[in-house]
């Protein structure tokens, strides 16, 4: 069992309790328990001993509906998301240099019955107010090199940079990466930076997500892998790194805009 299985079994233990009384009736509550373990896990990190850290601050976004009916159940949620996060950490064999912090934020463009989670470690004592550590995520592993700058081909036309550790793809006008395409799904794919490399995930889409051909729910991407959303083609790509003193290639890229490409003809 790889470590999100691992986190996401641990996450099920929450539902039938507490919980999923918390969130009951308006968000389902394994959705919020998996977001919660992902974030962990994506964002955790290690101590010099090698002892593996939790992160210890979480924003959970939800739509502001959800949000008004949850504090109508529960006066302080934050509490209770705090408590699981300890519990979580604890099943997962991580040590919290902190306690929890948990930020439930209203987001107005997030849909109905939604939500998002960003975890990271917060400053430890004598690090300067406000500031954050990098995620373990953006950290490549020591025995494969970090790739250049990553970048999506869109429908064999537009050029998109990846510079953000995390890209959701799909039809809705909330993602980060807009196709406009029948087939693909609302929410359909995310791009997560882990160690240095990019790992696509197929959201629970109703075309599938293909990579090279076959079938995938998690892969580690490679330069020049081609990413099928339905029967709509991606293509994934790394610039090589330039040698010290030596300065990039330009290339043309819409790094921070949506991209919403027409249906290949």
């Amino acid at each position: 069992m790889n470590r999100i299985a691992r986190f996401e079994s641990l996450a099920e233990q929450w539902v039938e309790g507490t919980f999923a009384r918390l969130f009951g009736g308006h968000i389902h509550p394994l959705e919020v328990a998996n977001h919660v373990a992902r974030a962990m896990e994506d964002a955790c990190s290690q101590a010099a001993d090698g002892t593996p850290l939790a992160p210890t601050h979480y924003r959970i976004d939800l739509h502001p509906q959800d949000l008004d009916a949850l504090r109508a159940r529960h006066p302080a949620p934050e509490e209770e998301l705090a408590r699981y996060v300890e519990d979580l950490a604890r099943q997962a064999g991580m040590i919290l240099p902190t306690a929890p912090c948990i930020v439930l934020n209203p987001l107005p463009d997030l849909p109905p019955h939604t939500v998002r989670v960003q975890a990271f470690q917060g400053p430890s004592e004598g690090d300067d107010e406000g500031a954050t550590r990098q995620m373990n995520g953006e950290v490549p592993l020591p025995s494969e090199p970090s790739p250049g700058r990553c970048f999506l081909i869109i429908g064999g036309k537009r050029h998109v940079s990846l510079t953000a550790p995390t890209i959701n793809i799909g039809r809705a006008l909330d993602n980060d990466v807009i196709i406009e395409h029948p087939r693909v799904s609302r929410h359909h794919a995310q791009l997560r930076r882990r160690y240095g490399r990019y790992v696509l995930y197929d959201l629970g889409s109703s075309g599938g997500t293909l990579v090279n051909g076959y079938p995938v729910q998690e892969c580690v991407l490679r330069s020049g892998d081609v990413i099928s959303l339905a029967d709509f083609e991606i293509i994934y790509g790394e610039e090589p790194v330039s040698p010290p003193g030596e300065p990039p290639e330009e290339t043309s890229s819409t790094e921070g805009i949506p991209v919403q490409p027409q249906e290949p003809r």
